[in-house]
């Protein structure tokens, strides 16, 4: 495991991946608000019984 925190890992990637976003013409109040959705829908809620301790300072 790395000393890394998920913040420091997740912000740059985030960051870039709204940057591509504007540069392709999307508004970034929209590219954020699309991403908080996609968040927040199922595909992304992860199943309990594969749960790692990874990133939990294990």
């Amino acid at each position: 495991m790395t000393a890394l925190s998920a913040e420091a890992f997740l912000k740059p990637r985030i960051d870039a991946l709204v940057r591509e976003a504007e540069l392709a013409g999307y508004n970034r109040d929209v590219a954020i608000a699309l991403l908080i959705s996609l968040l927040d829908t199922g595909s992304f809620i992860q199943d309990p019984t594969s749960v790692t301790t990874q990133g939990k300072g294990q």
